[in-house]
C-alpha cells in the first residue's frame, strides 16, 4: 500500500514535469508549455483521482497531511472525499479553460457525473508553472448559486444591523451617562446641604441657650438694683461690647 501511495503520489506532482519534457517548441504559449500540455497533465491528476475509492484517497489524504510539503495536495484529496458522495457515477470529460490574470495561470477541468458536474482546478505561478493549489468541487446549479448569494446577503445585512445598533447603544450611552453624573453629583450637593443645615441649626442653638442665661442674670441684677420684681420689666435686646 505504501508503495502505491509513492506511486500515485508521483504520478500526481509530476504532470507537469513530463508535459514540458514531451511539448513542442513551435506551440509553447505557456512557459514551454502549450494549452494541451497542461490538459493532459489535469486529466492525469483527474483520472488519478478517478481510479481511487473513498477509502484510498481517506488514505491517501492521510499521507499528504503528515508530509512537509503535502498541503497542496492533502487539500485535494480533502475535497475529492468531499465531492464523491455527490457526484455520482463518472462519464466524461467536458470543458477545459484556461485564464491568466498577471502571474497567475488557472486551468479548470470539468468532468461529467450522472449526478453533479465536478471540476478540477489548477492555480499555477505562470513565470515558473510552480502549482501553488489544487481544488476539486462540484458546479453548483443557478438555483444553488442564488440561495448561497441570498444567504450571504442576509449575513452581511445583518452583520451591519448587529454593528449599527450596537454604535447606537454607545452614541445613547453618552447621552445617558453625564445625566447620571449630574443626579449623583446632585444627590450628594444635597446630602452636604443637609449636613451643614444640621450643622448651622447647632450652632445657633448654642447662643441662643447663653443669651436665655444672660437675659436670667441681667433681670436678676436689675431687680436687686431697683427693688422691683423680675416681671415689671423685660430685657428686649442685648448689645455686646468687645
Amino acid at each position: 500500500m505504501k508503495r502505491k501511495i509513492l506511486l500515485s503520489v508521483s504520478a500526481v506532482i509530476c504532470a507537469f514535469v513530463l508535459c514540458a519534457c514531451g511539448s513542442t517548441g513551435n506551440t509553447d504559449d505557456y512557459n514551454g508549455l502549450t494549452a494541451g500540455d497542461i490538459q493532459t497533465a489535469v486529466e492525469q491528476t483527474a483520472s488519478t483521482l478517478l481510479s481511487m475509492s473513498s477509502e484510498d484517497a481517506q488514505q491517501y489524504y492521510e499521507y499528504y497531511q503528515a508530509q512537509e510539503d503535502g498541503e497542496i495536495y492533502a487539500d485535494l484529496m480533502e475535497d475529492w472525499i468531499a465531492v464523491l458522495p455527490e457526484a455520482g457515477e463518472f462519464e466524461d470529460f467536458s470543458d477545459f479553460e484556461i485564464t491568466e490574470a498577471g502571474k497567475t495561470l488557472t486551468a479548470v477541468l470539468t468532468m461529467e457525473f450522472t449526478q453533479r458536474d465536478v471540476t478540477l482546478t489548477y492555480v499555477m505561478n505562470s513565470p515558473s508553472m510552480e502549482v501553488t493549489a489544487v481544488n476539486a468541487e462540484v458546479v453548483l446549479s443557478l438555483g444553488e448559486k442564488m440561495s448561497n448569494a441570498g444567504i450571504n446577503t442576509l449575513i452581511n445585512f445583518g452583520i451591519v444591523f448587529v454593528v449599527l445598533i450596537v454604535i447606537c447603544l454607545c452614541i445613547y450611552a453618552f447621552r445617558i451617562i453625564p445625566k447620571l453624573q449630574k443626579k449623583a453629583e446632585g444627590q450628594s450637593e444635597s446630602g452636604s446641604q443637609q449636613e451643614k443645615k444640621v450643622v448651622i441649626q447647632e450652632r445657633q442653638q448654642v447662643p441662643q441657650t447663653q443669651n436665655n442665661d444672660l437675659i436670667a442674670v441681667i433681670s436678676a441684677a436689675i431687680a436687686a438694683a431697683t427693688g422691683s420684681s423680675t416681671d415689671d420689666f423685660v430685657v428686649r435686646s442685648i448689645k455686646r461690647r468687645y
